[in-house]
């Protein structure tokens, strides 16, 4: 079967009597100008449908970015419930650049410290040379962290040293070591070794309560109704959710 099929027209129209009332269509300017008018009118209101139909779209591309990133913005923030139960003081080693832990102050070998992190008790034992610290770099004063983490290689949680940028959000931070920049000791005699340990010696009521702050875009205020908006929280995932108490918000500024 062809794909194309000429079909023959007729410039013919006939009434329900079968009288011709039109046949032939007369072609001079005034009627050409007519339907050309048409035409164009045509097209006119077409596009014009199409433009209306493209700046409702963007409108509500508009309204529906403004819900999502300012009346309505939604997110997830962690809140790190880790703290010291007993323990896990850092000092500094005689005549050298090193660390160590240990329970009481003093290192003890058999000893340990309790911590709790990522929903469960843990032993950290007292241990020596657990890092060394930095010499100073000259141009200025640098922070160190000491934090616990959880090392795949040994299998074990163990403490860490890293610069005050580098280490990774929600460690449990132990101390803070600050070397000064003219520091070029072969011990740790110029450096300042602060704690910097949430301690809570009991795990059902709290000294400290972990929180998280969460920062919202300036150009989101106006269409909050900034101050009196509102915030709803929910728990969606917890390392141990049965221990999950209230979760609060506590200010708003």
């Amino acid at each position: 079967m062809p794909d194309y099929e000429k079909i023959t027209w007729y410039d013919r129209v006939v009434d329900q009597n079968g009288q011709v009332i039109q046949e032939g269509t007369p072609l001079s300017a005034t009627n050409m100008n007519r339907m050309e008018a048409g035409i164009d009118l045509a097209a006119n209101v077409v596009g014009m449908l199409a433009v209306e139909a493209l700046t409702q779209i963007n409108t509500l591309k508009k309204e529906l970015d403004k819900w999502q990133n300012q009346r309505v913005i939604q997110g997830i923030a962690y809140i790190y419930n880790k703290f010291v139960i007993e323990g896990c003081i850092i000092s500094a080693m005689q005549n050298s650049r090193y660390l160590q832990i240990s329970r009481t102050g003093t290192y003890s070998a058999g000893d340990a410290s309790r911590v709790y992190v990522d929903g469960k008790l843990v032993l950290i034992p007292d241990e020596q040379m657990i890092a060394m610290v930095p010499m100073g770099d000259v141009s200025s004063n640098k922070d160190y962290y000491a934090y616990i983490d959880y090392d795949s290689a040994t299998g074990r949680y163990k403490v860490f040293l890293r610069e005050a940028s580098q280490v990774p959000a929600g460690k449990l931070l132990l101390y803070k070591i600050t070397v000064p920049a003219t520091d070029q000791n072969m011990d740790l005699s110029a450096v300042t070794i602060t704690s910097v340990r949430r301690i809570e010696q009991g795990n059902v009521y709290y000294t400290s309560d972990p929180y998280a702050i969460v920062s919202l875009p300036s150009s989101a205020y106006a269409q909050i109704n900034y101050p009196d908006y509102d915030v709803h929280v929910t728990v969606e995932d917890a390392s141990d959710v049965g221990r999950v108490g209230q979760v609060i918000v506590y200010d708003k500024t």
